[in-house]
């Protein structure tokens, strides 16, 4: 199977039928339609990176071509992944609650800027502890924002959350585990991972897509809860 093979078994399928299922109404189209493209520019140069780096890469014959150091087909992931769960977040979530507890924004701000200090020291350390520090002071910036803005609000909307993160995180592990184990699409060092595994994945991997399809979740509801967007302005 090549790396465009498995978007069109895996990602474009469940693709449509949620986007079926959702019918997304205009209020909401903008933010959807534009976190793509978000994580396409903002994941980028973290890729490349790493490919460059050697913690991942890709098979001769498995790819199109490449743009950089990443293949097209990774540039069509960046873009594909928000897409699936923003599509099943279309979903889940109903009208925006009221604000939780306003300490909800201390207490996540401050767990996320303790991961993204752990990432920068992994990093620093380098090795074996590079893909997981590469994920952690790469991605918990992120979420450090998104709590100390509005983590009252995320809390309150806590179901839609859950199960926005948890059940495509649970596919998309099954999914890598294809790719990886069985099709061999992509395969990751071990030089820079710490060689922990559960179901055939590297706990990085699973951080990995814990953690982009976080960013999403967390992102679409602060763009369509109308009290974040009172805040920004």
């Amino acid at each position: 199977m090549t790396y465009l093979q498995f978007h069109l078994a895996f990602l474009l399928p469940p693709l449509l039928i949620l986007l079926l299922l959702a019918r997304p109404r205009p209020p909401r189209l903008w933010a959807y339609l534009l976190m793509p493209l978000i994580a396409l520019v903002y994941t980028t140069p973290w890729d490349n990176y790493l490919v460059w780096k050697g913690v991942w890469g890709y098979p001769e014959g498995r790819v199109l071509l490449h743009i950089g150091y990443v293949p097209l087909e990774e540039y069509l992931f960046f873009l594909l992944q928000p897409l699936l769960t923003g599509a099943l977040l279309l979903r889940l979530a109903g009208a925006p609650p009221p604000a939780g507890p306003g300490l909800a924004r201390v207490v996540g701000g401050g767990v996320w800027l303790l991961v993204t200090a752990l990432g920068v020291l992994l990093l620093a350390l380098g090795g074996k502890f590079l893909y997981l520090g590469l994920i952690l002071a790469y991605f918990s910036p992120v979420f450090l924002l998104q709590w100390a803005f509005a983590g009252d609000l995320l809390v309150a909307w806590w179901k839609p959350l859950g199960l926005g993160v948890a059940l495509p995180t649970l596919y998309l592990w099954g999914a890598d585990h294809f790719a990886i184990a069985q099709e061999g699409i992509w395969w990751i060092s071990e030089a820079y991972i710490l060689g922990l595994k559960a179901w055939g994945l590297p706990l990085e991997e699973m951080i990995f897509f814990l953690f982009t399809n976080l960013a999403v979740v967390q992102g679409l509801l602060l763009a369509w809860h109308p009290e974040a967007l009172r805040r920004l302005r």
